[in-house]
């Protein structure tokens, strides 16, 4: 029999830790309104429904990056306008690793969760990283891998990921010509 103390990623899914209940809204809700209701919630992302389906996902960072950050009017700007889509889902009873390394792969930190019914809840990086830190890297990955060394230190440079040449695991990447690349890609 297998001992689930062993590896306890195989027995936690992505319904375990996902925030079931889901707050939508209509893809011509303004900013000012979206953002009202993400505070009043306390949350910062809310699903776009339109016609009983959901289409996207608007979050605090799209509207500082698409809104804020250019100055645009927060009542004159729908949220449909500035939301991510097409959405990203994930089985709710898909592992967390899964979850994690999803939300890696395409860069985001939210990820809709869905059963045969429809949408369940949200998965957010923090609720992975609430119950399994070390995850936290596996996300944060793409962030670590895309930094380049700056000339001026001599030091070597090397970190654990995966080399952009050939795909493998290595904990020995070194960063050659803004690439991260493993000790026999590098030779």
């Amino acid at each position: 029999m297998k001992d689930t103390l062993e590896n306890p990623e195989e027995i936690l899914r992505v319904k375990d830790i996902m925030t079931p209940n889901i707050v939508s809204i209509l893809p011509q809700t303004n900013i000012m309104e979206a953002s009202r209701i993400m505070s009043d919630r306390d949350i910062s992302s809310l699903l776009i429904k339109y016609n009983n389906i959901f289409t996207g996902i608007l979050t605090d960072r799209d509207i500082i990056s698409k809104v804020v950050a250019l100055g645009l009017h927060p009542k004159k700007i729908m949220s449909g306008e500035i939301m991510s889509s097409p959405l990203i889902t994930i089985d709710e009873n898909a592992g967390i690793d899964k979850a994690a390394e999803k939300m890696r792969k395409n860069k985001i930190r939210r990820l809709v969760v869905s059963n045969k019914d429809g949408v369940v809840g949200i998965l957010s990086e923090s609720d992975i990283v609430r119950v399994q830190p070390e995850l936290h890297l596996l996300i944060r990955e793409h962030t670590r891998l895309e930094l380049i060394p700056s000339p001026d230190i001599e030091e070597e440079r090397s970190l654990a990921g995966y080399c952009e040449e050939c795909e493998n695991y290595s904990e020995d990447l070194e960063n050659i010509f803004g690439r991260w690349l493993c000790q026999e890609c590098r030779e």
